[in-house]
């Protein structure tokens, strides 16, 4: 039973952001422990991004918002957290610190048992089953030459986020997605910076803007 949100930008909108509490199912905002899994920079828990998506959590009411190291901490605190978020950054990192940290199975049993997962630009792309779109678009951005791609398959769904975004800065990424998709047989969902997707035991519902 996986329940999942994805989505380009953190809570960009009313619409991704009653999602994600509404994943969340009763909510006690005193107790309940929202966790920030911060492996998708170098510098982790110090990066200004992580600390302002903490700040931007805390603002919703939750008061006990960690921010969470996959290589330092100890996993327990996933499995008691209300949530667990992936945030944004490099996904090749992000997927690599996963895999050395030996916990790829450990959080693909989370999601099994329901546990609300809300993977951020990065974060939502490795919660998919694999990188191969990025090892083909970006290579530059596999540092560490990974040949397997395996990602941690939480959901079947391959999140391109940004796309309005990349788009414009590059005339020729839908045609280079398309012929990925036509190659491999490999659906990429393409996620504008306004847009989200919530799945449910793998059936996604796209969230768009704000009217």
């Amino acid at each position: 039973m996986s329940n999942i949100l994805l989505s380009s930008r953190a809570f960009i909108n009313k619409k991704i952001t009653r999602s994600f509490i509404n994943l969340l199912g009763n909510v006690d905002f005193e107790a309940d422990q929202i966790v920030i899994i911060v492996n998708s920079v170098k510098e982790g828990k110090n990066h200004p991004k992580m600390i302002e998506l903490q700040k931007t959590v805390q603002a919703l009411g939750f008061k006990n918002v960690i921010l969470f190291d996959v290589l330092a901490d100890n996993p327990i605190i996933l499995e008691n957290a209300k949530a667990v978020i992936l945030n944004g950054g490099y996904e090749f990192l992000l997927l690599d610190n996963l895999k050395k940290a030996g916990i790829i199975d450990f959080l693909q049993s989370l999601v099994i048992k329901g546990k609300p997962i809300y993977g951020i630009s990065a974060g939502a792309i490795v919660l998919g089953p694999d990188l191969d779109l990025y090892d083909e678009l970006y290579p530059e951005d596999n540092i560490n030459n990974d040949i397997d791609m395996t990602s941690i398959n939480a959901t079947s769904f391959r999140i391109y986020p940004h796309y309005d975004v990349h788009l414009k800065l590059d005339s020729h990424l839908q045609e280079a997605i398309k012929n990925f998709e036509k190659k491999t047989g490999k659906l990429i969902t393409r996620l504008t910076n306004e847009q989200g997707i919530l799945i449910k035991n793998d059936e996604g519902v796209l969230i768009g803007p704000d009217k």
